[in-house]
């Protein structure tokens, strides 16, 4: 069977992670990624792993007719038996593309909670009608697709992101020298409320605790982090190590991950700080509430909530090491028992031999 993926890009981020941890797999059908636009890291890992890989560096922004067509050509070229996109900009063009290729089998995934216009409500209401299935990460993902686009039950499916499980056993502590190490993962953008964040950081400094936040990741938020840092005098306290393509050292060497969001469909970040037993907070959005049990393997606060994090830091910070490895071994328990890449590759293979 060949499958396409399609992506808007393919360099770093949440759904590009995804896209070149899923290359990894090895079965019989032939898997192609391609993104609309630029490639860069994550197509890079695509091309190690040994799999079809394309970046068209077509504009990619809603609508272009001319990225319909040159993905139509593309597609009639290759005859998949599968188009599965993500991400609003390939729903768009690749779903139109695909329909008019008469590819067998479309699929649509949204990989969060969009913020779209009335307008654009109505446009991806018509692009997912012209889709076999509409796929969400999380049952809080797709509870929005069937309110506010008024998608079929049976149309909409939920498939859970995954991670890749290390062959070997990570240590759970590192030498902190009685630093208390808190550690971010993300994109530096508005909507993963890093601001917050820092602000909660200065009420830490305030009350004499001996910390260090580590921020890794870049977005167009990064000058303005950077200055609200040196606005509230916690260069000592907060660090910036920009974009890293290893990010499983900051995991390890930390005592607690945080999510902090406004709004998210299934972090991978979240799902690779849990399997390497960390402490885990995280706000209460997308599949959150799917994967973290209070008390048991980590702790899910209210969305923009200061004070909340902030008490959850001290708790973290209090609890004895025996708790904290109770924390992190539940935490990857739950990682290794429902978010396998195997376990997501058998219910997408079960998808694309459905037709509805």
């Amino acid at each position: 069977m060949k499958i396409i993926r399609l992506t808007t890009f393919l360099d770093f981020g949440g759904i590009e992670s995804k896209m070149a941890n899923l290359s990894s797999t090895s079965d019989d059908n032939e898997w192609i990624f391609c993104s609309i636009g630029k490639g860069g890291t994550a197509e890079k890992k695509i091309i190690e792993n040994k799999k079809d890989v394309i970046c068209f560096n077509y504009s990619y922004k809603i609508p272009s007719i001319i990225t319909i067509v040159n993905l139509y050509f593309y597609f009639k070229k290759q005859k998949p038996f599968v188009l599965h996109s993500a991400g609003s900009e390939a729903n768009f063009h690749g779903i139109i593309a695909a329909k008019l290729a008469n590819v067998p089998v479309i699929i649509a995934e949204e990989i969060g909670i969009p913020n779209h216009s009335k307008m654009a409500k109505i446009v991806f209401n018509f692009i997912y009608k012209l889709s076999d299935f509409v796929v969400g990460e999380s049952h809080s993902v797709v509870e929005n697709l069937k309110i506010n686009y008024q998608i079929k039950q049976n149309k909409l499916k939920v498939i859970p992101n995954f991670t890749l499980f290390a062959a070997d056993e990570k240590a759970f502590f590192t030498d902190k020298n009685d630093v208390f190490k808190i550690v971010s993962v993300s994109r530096l953008e508005p909507v993963k409320n890093i601001e917050g964040m820092i602000k909660v950081m200065k009420k830490l400094q305030q009350q004499k605790f001996t910390f260090k936040f580590t921020i890794v990741g870049e977005g167009s938020s990064s000058q303005a982090l950077k200055e609200l840092v040196k606005e509230l005098n916690l260069e000592n306290e907060v660090e910036f190590v920009g974009y890293q393509k290893d990010t499983e050292k900051y995991y390890l060497d930390s005592d607690v991950y945080i999510l902090n969001s406004f709004s998210e469909g299934f972090s991978n970040s979240l799902l690779e700080a849990m399997y390497l037993k960390k402490m885990c907070i995280t706000t209460h959005v997308g599949a959150a509430s799917e994967i973290i049990k209070n008390d048991i393997n980590g702790w899910i606060i209210p969305v923009n909530d200061d004070n909340e994090l902030y008490q959850k830091i001290i708790n973290c910070i209090k609890l004895s090491s025996e708790d904290k490895k109770n924390i992190g071994n539940n935490a990857k328990k739950t990682v290794v028992e429902n978010y396998s890449l195997q376990n997501h590759i058998k219910k997408l293979l079960q998808l694309y031999k459905t037709k509805p």
